[in-house]
């Protein structure tokens, strides 16, 4: 009777699983695709005091900040800053999700310079580096090193050159940006 419970949950897990990782994958396509919508179809940066010398300043040095976020929030980068091998995997998934966190915190006042496109992509970028280090700590065993959870994202970033929004997200930066320069 026990066992069936025992194999009830498990399966329940697996289940509930596959049907995260499968609604991921969705969300991922469809939102880099919005993304990418976004990039092609973004105007210029905010209008509102662009000619005004300062806001132009600011609003560079905002998109200088932003692109600077988005590589240290790549997947890589984060992994860069923790000793893996003295870490276990949970451990290690939540200093990374800490420190996503901070560094957001750190640039939230950065959105009054720079296109709601481009605050959006920031915040949708976040959101999906958490999301992607909470479903593989799922599938490092409970105790695992943290080398491990490294290791699953590395599969995953060899396996998917575009598992992340990271690129997409910096080309908006970088574009905008240059606009802004005009």
């Amino acid at each position: 009777m026990e066992q069936t419970y025992i194999y009830m949950a498990v399966g329940a897990a697996v289940v509930f699983f596959f049907v995260g990782w499968y609604l991921r994958i969705i969300g991922r396509k469809e939102l880099k695709q919005d993304l990418r919508k976004e990039v092609e179809a973004t105007p210029a940066v905010p209008a509102a005091g662009s000619s005004n010398p300062e806001v132009r300043r600011l609003q560079l040095q905002a998109y200088e900040r932003l692109i600077i976020l988005c590589e240290r929030l790549s997947l890589p980068s984060l992994l860069g800053r923790f000793p893996v091998q003295e870490m276990n995997a949970s451990e290690l998934k939540g200093s990374l999700i800490q420190t996503i966190k901070t560094e957001f915190e750190y640039n939230v006042s950065q959105q009054l310079y720079v296109s709601p496109a481009a605050w959006d992509g920031i915040k949708n970028l976040k959101e999906q580096q958490i999301f992607i280090l909470n479903q593989l700590g799922n599938l490092v065993p409970p105790g695992a090193n943290g080398a491990e959870l490294a290791k699953k994202v590395a599969e995953l970033l060899a396996q998917d050159e575009n598992a992340t929004l990271q690129p997409i997200v910096s080309a908006l930066l970088n574009k905008e940006a240059r606009q802004l320069m005009q």
